[in-house]
């Protein structure tokens, strides 16, 4: 818990020691591997330093997940910003665990299909509509449909700009979707739908998956056809122009990038034309942001389960805060602020 709440914060061991009085980077590296006792005093500073009531430290470690973490980041993440990241993930583990073990939410309702043969990421996308009852056109609700499904959303307060979101599993099975709070809208969109594509081809199957499998690029695909299906969105795309990316964007809820790669992808438009359209998007200095995004319901489950606890099982906010483990601050950022709840039943329903 002690490297847990350590690496959460970006720190090495060389930097902690530095602002703990009468602490040495070796003391603590043994006190860090349980070889050495950890005094009160010492414990009382660490805990002051890295903002986590002395309570955290008592809690049962979290275990290490045997499935590797699928998230889409790019190469040039520096290590220490993925070092804090994957510890971030780590305490959201801990914290959904120990929610989950006081509160139900609803199980998992998608089917889990591996990629094979027929067996496309974009014939799974349409199995996957089908079985959870999506209606035909782009997905206006897409987090309530996937809360409604058993899969928690959660947005990720300081993560690093170039992360975009990951899949954790809790103990139980839960599988939780954490994306990045500051990306706009449709990019959080497509995330949503990359990591449900993990979800549903990849997290189940991890053991047999081909190793020469780009396991991104299905994700990618699956989640293409997922949010914009070929047979809905083919008209929308023939003799595609810039002009009509706005109002299609606004009606599809993806990226204008989305919409010319989705076009190029289906043959609608040929190299030349993507190239053009891509220049375009440059000139109006949209590439990395986009000037206008799109609606995005927010997540729920994590709200519902607090109003759950704290009127139906008498907890008070600085009791749950305890409980988990958590700092004022660490608090406030993981239920959003949450204002004071109205009554709820404890097992969540959406």
């Amino acid at each position: 818990m002690l490297a847990l709440a350590r690496e959460a914060k970006g720190l090495t061991q060389e930097e902690l020691v530095k602002k703990v009085p009468n602490l040495s980077q070796g003391n603590y590296s043994r006190m860090e591997k349980g070889l050495l006792p950890l005094p009160l005093e010492t414990l009382s500073h660490i805990a002051s330093l890295l903002d986590f009531p002395e309570t955290f430290f008592y809690k049962e470690s979290t275990h290490v997940n045997s499935v590797e973490y699928f998230y889409r980041k790019r190469v040039s993440t520096a290590k220490k910003d993925l070092y804090k990241l994957e510890a971030n993930f780590d305490l959201l583990r801990l914290w959904f665990e120990d929610l989950l073990d006081m509160v139900e939410v609803g199980d998992f309702a998608f089917p889990e299909l591996k990629v094979e043969g027929n067996n496309t990421p974009e014939a799974i996308a349409r199995k996957v509509r089908l079985a959870v009852n999506i209606t035909a056109g782009p997905i206006v609700n897409l987090v309530r449909t996937l809360e409604k499904n058993g899969i928690i959303i959660h947005f990720l307060d300081d993560a690093p700009e170039k992360f975009d979101g990951t899949t954790i599993i809790c103990k139980s099975g839960q599988k939780i979707i954490v994306v990045n709070e500051i990306i706009p809208n449709d990019r959080k969109r497509f995330t949503i739908a990359h990591e449900l594509a993990h979800c549903i081809m990849h997290v189940p199957f991890s053991s047999e998956l081909d190793p020469y499998a780009d396991v991104e690029v299905e994700a990618n695909r699956f989640a293409s056809e997922f949010l914009m299906p070929e047979a809905q969105i083919k008209r929308d795309l023939v003799g595609l122009k810039y002009r009509d990316l706005s109002d299609l964007k606004n009606y599809w809820r993806v990226s204008k990038a989305a919409l010319i790669r989705r076009a190029h992808t289906l043959g609608l438009i040929n190299q030349s034309r993507y190239t053009t359209l891509m220049i375009e998007i440059s000139r109006a200095g949209e590439r990395k942001v986009e000037s206008h995004d799109v609606d995005l319901d927010p997540p729920r489950i994590l709200e519902l389960v607090q109003k759950a606890l704290l009127e139906q099982l008498d907890y008070t906010f600085d009791s749950l805060s305890q409980l988990l483990g958590m700092s004022k601050k660490y608090y406030d950022s993981f239920f959003h602020g949450a204002v004071k709840p109205k009554a709820a039943k404890l097992r969540i329903s959406l």
